[in-house]
């Protein structure tokens, strides 16, 4: 397909999938934060809610900060549930109670994602708040124990990384299939705190890991979160490489309508409030940089694997070199 093709079809295609930021506020600390963590709300989400259903957005992600503050969260999760295919919640786990539960099953939430770092003493360690692990962990077994559809997300440090085996043995144990990876990129509160991302030797480590539960139990899903570079991973990893979709088929949304090519990187492409879709993407020279895959580095666009990973994490590129064009830097050239 030529270019101008491909960036036709990428402009009018609707986004499948849009996070959208609640709220910046959350109650815990951790070291690991992509978000500002500032006492904000966004107090225009109906409006937000009706232009991506206008935009025939299949499926929304409710995220913060922690999307249980809002003041308004029930009624949010109401209409999402109304409008879109599928309305999932991305939480810290610490506010659900029985009557979270009960707001999930009538609306009829496809899941939620509660974030669990390793044992108790390091997830405590990462958020700053000590018993922020019980808290989560009865979450987790709550929803569970009541039919919701729930995974985790762990987020791989160097703090944590040689936890997560044993750790996912533990989750498995107790009931949970589904497992999300994120990879720590040093962005927001992380910037400050740059020594919890992994060496690639703890990188290659953890996914060997992880790949050894996924051999040991066929019907545990785990995924990386964000993109790893082909180059970066052994053959029997490989598998963990996939391109990210944020960007083109999948954005994020903040608590003032700004579009972000990801919540990582926080690149503003416009606002939602202000324009549709089609004509953000069409007027953004990023956004069409990222379809034509021009914004990497030469080496990548020259690798016979480029469509695997695409460059891998653009939102690492970013934080490490100040250039979204930049280098992945798990990138081996």
């Amino acid at each position: 397909m030529d270019k101008d093709k491909l960036l036709d079809l990428n402009i009018k295609m609707n986004p499948m999938r849009v996070e959208l930021e609640l709220t910046e506020q959350c109650n815990l600390f951790c070291r690991f934060c992509y978000n500002s963590q500032n006492p904000l709300v966004t107090h225009r989400a109906f409006e937000i809610i009706d232009k991506l259903a206008q935009s025939d957005v299949l499926e929304i992600v409710l995220t913060g900060g922690e999307p249980l503050l809002h003041p308004q969260i029930n009624a949010i999760i109401e209409k999402c549930c109304n409008l879109f295919s599928k309305t999932m919640v991305q939480t810290n786990g610490t506010l659900i109670t029985n009557d979270t539960v009960k707001i999930f099953k009538k609306c009829g939430i496809y899941g939620a994602n509660i974030s669990l770092h390793g044992p108790s003493h390091i997830h405590d360690e990462l958020t700053c708040v000590g018993g922020s692990y019980d808290l989560a962990f009865s979450a987790l077994k709550l929803l569970l124990g009541n039919g919701v559809r729930i995974a985790s997300n762990f987020v791989l440090t160097s703090k944590n990384s040689s936890f997560v085996g044993d750790f996912i043995e533990f989750l498995y144990a107790n009931g949970l299939r589904e497992i999300t990876l994120t990879r720590f990129t040093p962005t927001g509160i992380g910037k400050d705190n740059a020594y919890l991302a992994l060496s690639h030797q703890q990188l290659i480590s953890a996914l060997s890991t992880v790949k050894h539960k996924i051999d040991q139990y066929p019907d545990l899903k785990v995924i990386m979160a964000n993109a790893v570079p082909y180059c970066a991973l052994p053959d029997d990893l490989k598998p963990f490489c996939e391109y990210c979709h944020f960007g083109t088929s999948r954005f994020y949304i903040d608590i003032n309508g700004n579009v972000l090519m990801c919540g990582m990187s926080r690149i503003n492409i416009g606002n939602i409030l202000d324009s549709p879709f089609a004509e953000i993407k069409r007027n953004s020279n990023i956004f069409k940089q990222h379809v034509l895959g021009s914004d990497v580095p030469d080496e990548c666009i020259n690798c016979g694997h480029f469509r695997e990973c695409r460059g891998g994490c653009r939102a690492a590129a970013y934080a490490y070199s100040n250039d979204i064009c930049g280098a992945d830097p798990y990138a081996i050239f």
